[in-house]
């Protein structure tokens, strides 16, 4: 028996059939620039990458990631000890900036918009960019290995600063970590034998010991950033936006005086041979990794 052919259902596919072909005979609206800096445009990151967000053993991943990073940071860093230390905060800024711009356009984040808690981005990145140029100005002038241990004591005051600024709980496990900590920087770095050293640059050291201070404050304003509801990527943006306006204002100003009274820019700035810039690349690239890992494990 013929059945009768559904009309509705044909005009159903027929007006389908109609839309594809229009939406198909479209050309697809070019993509303004504009929308990379007012949040209209994302990336769209694969279902797995859901598991990285909410894994406590991806914290530690990074946290651990972080440490590594930064020991072979400090390795680059010491390796352009001869070029002035503004000059490779600059070089280091402007790499960091670069690609922490890309990542908040991946995200679909406006690169400028209004900051809600600006002021704990503020001390996030003026903390951040003290601590960076202490262990810069230490690692030039003094060896990696002691001065990486000494910028090791950081979770010290982390602790001691989190538990006064951000309320937190405060175990007596704590309290024996923090003594153990001590105790092994103690046993690697032997200051009686840092003392007999004549020609060791004390300036170096006291620098090298603020360092800590200055590291833990910014932790504790990355999670205070996070109270706020500030994404992770965004406080590492103006952190790296910060620090690269800083370095150049410095070089400029320097140059400028030491301009005006004869003398030569050497100190602020030299011409770096290939394998600098290669290590300055480094550098810069392996400050986001550490940088992304403590940002992300605090958020």
């Amino acid at each position: 028996m013929d059945h009768e052919p559904d009309l509705g259902l044909r005009a159903s596919r027929k007006e389908y059939d109609e839309t594809t072909d229009l939406i198909l005979d479209q050309e697809p609206a070019p993509l303004e620039i504009s929308s990379f800096f007012n949040g209209e445009w994302r990336y769209k990151f694969p279902k797995w990458w859901s598991f990285f967000k909410v894994s406590p053993t991806f914290g530690l991943l990074l946290v651990g990631m972080s440490g590594v990073t930064y020991g072979c940071q400090s390795a680059a860093i010491k390796y352009v000890g001869h070029l002035p230390t503004a000059q490779v905060i600059w070089g280091r800024f402007l790499i960091i900036l670069t690609v922490s711009s890309i990542l908040c356009i991946a995200k679909g984040e406006p690169l400028f918009t209004k900051i809600i808690a600006r002021w704990e981005v503020i001390f996030r990145c003026v903390f951040g960019i003290l601590s960076f140029l202490c262990s810069t100005y230490a690692i030039q002038r003094l060896p990696v290995g002691e001065v990486t241990v000494i910028i090791s004591i950081a979770p010290i005051f982390t602790a001691i600063g989190s538990k006064l600024m951000l309320k937190d709980k405060f175990k007596p496990v704590h309290f024996v970590c923090i003594i153990l900590c001590i105790a092994g920087v103690i046993m690697v770095v032997d200051p009686r034998r840092l003392m007999k050293h004549a020609s060791l640059d004390l300036l170096a050291v006291s620098v090298a010991l603020l360092q800590p201070v200055f590291k833990s404050l910014a932790y504790i304003f990355i999670k205070r950033c996070n109270n706020q509801g500030i994404q992770y990527h965004v406080v590492l943006f103006y952190y790296a936006l910060s620090g690269f306006v800083t370095a150049s204002l410095s070089i400029i100003v320097t140059g400028f005086f030491l301009l005006i009274s004869g003398y030569d820019l050497d100190k602020v700035l030299q011409q770096p041979s290939k394998s600098d810039n290669l290590a300055l690349l480094l550098a810069g690239l392996l400050g986001f990794i550490a940088q992304y890992g403590i940002n992300k494990e605090e958020c």
